[in-house]
């Protein structure tokens, strides 16, 4: 059997040729997908109930004398679809308010927060005030510093009371790359001032102080003195995240409540790692916990959605003339590949 190799190198070069149109192609569609997403979708506003703000804060005002409330916490959602489920559980419980516990974004880039608003405008829009504290992967010194996370959410560092409770957000971050100075003073400012004038007092931040074994996260700066703070003023709840799991330790008078299974990835070998939010009940006699669960989801939408966002269009924008300069290139192959093509099968 005699084979033509002229023959064959013409249909190798030919698949070559449209394979190469076809890569091309894809190129140009993953950048019409993305504009077209984040000019859809990540341009979206902050719903009118989520962030820091004091026109947030403004709407626990208008709820009434009630003998007992609820309020939901979950942390390091990191985007994800779990968490999606998450708040649709969410949904359907009478809360008064949820309170984000810090890494709601994978890392600190504009682009992440882009897809937090795209998914904050549609999955993650709640019908109750939603409060965001900040986590070490939610600001970056260089690209997402604290003063634009304020910018764009409100204070890292504010409180609020509501049905005779007093709640605390605070602005704790790792170490040496922050400082917990404003935040302690902020703290002990409030305590001094408030405390006697509350029944329960509620503290909110990202990491955890190191008060048990049965959780290990990131450390901050003077811890000693936040724990003497809460010992001193009988802070009743201290409610964290970074770790990805539950844990729930009493320490002296105080509960320290660590729940950071909102969506991030779970360290197996860790005790209480499962992915849940937890709701808290204050009644007139006690204040009681219950947890949501559910399994890992993540839909390929999402991850298109959230790399388009995030990755490709970032880029895109950091790299204005490059991605035209990409674009003319891609064109002109284009053109050249389907003269070579057409001439070819014209030739026949």
């Amino acid at each position: 059997m005699h084979y033509n190799s002229t023959k064959i190198w013409k249909v190798s070069l030919k698949g070559v040729h449209l394979l190469l149109l076809l890569m091309l192609i894809l190129v140009l569609v993953v950048e019409g997908y993305t504009l077209i997403t984040v000019y859809t979708e990540g341009n979206a506003a902050l719903p009118a109930t989520f962030g820091n703000f004091e026109r947030v804060r403004a709407l626990l005002a208008d709820n009434g004398q009630r003998k007992a409330f609820s309020f939901a916490v979950a942390g390091d959602t990191q985007g994800t679809g779990t968490f999606e489920k998450l708040a649709g559980l969410l949904k359907e419980e009478p809360i008064s308010f949820l309170v984000l516990l810090g890494d709601c974004v994978r890392n600190g880039r504009p682009g992440f927060h882009q897809y937090l608003r795209a998914e904050l405008a549609e999955e993650l829009r709640m019908p109750c005030p939603t409060f965001y504290v900040v986590g070490n992967h939610d600001v970056s010194k260089d690209e997402f510093p604290i003063s634009r996370f304020e910018e764009m959410y409100g204070p890292t560092n504010f409180s609020f009371d509501y049905q005779g409770c007093l709640f605390i957000v605070l602005r704790i971050l790792d170490k040496p790359r922050y400082s917990t100075e404003e935040s302690l003073a902020f703290l002990e400012s409030i305590l001094s001032a408030r405390r006697r004038d509350y029944k329960k007092v509620f503290v909110f931040m990202h990491i955890p102080p190191p008060v048990s074994a049965d959780f290990v996260a990131r450390k901050f700066e003077n811890p000693d003195k936040f724990i003497a703070l809460c010992d001193k003023f009988k802070v009743d709840y201290i409610i964290a995240g970074d770790y990805h799991g539950y844990a729930r330790v009493q320490h002296r008078d105080t509960v320290y409540l660590v729940t950071g299974g909102g969506g991030g990835h779970l360290e197996k070998e860790k005790p209480g790692a499962f992915h849940h939010v937890v709701l808290i009940t204050v009644g007139p006699q006690a204040v009681s916990e219950r947890i949501l669960f559910t399994k890992r989801a993540e839909e390929f939408e999402d991850i298109l959605e959230r790399w388009a966002i995030a990755d490709v269009y970032s880029w895109m924008s950091k790299n204005v003339w490059a991605t035209i300069t990409l674009n003319l290139i891609i064109v002109c192959c284009c053109t050249l590949v389907l003269r070579r093509l057409l001439r070819r099968r014209q030739s026949r």
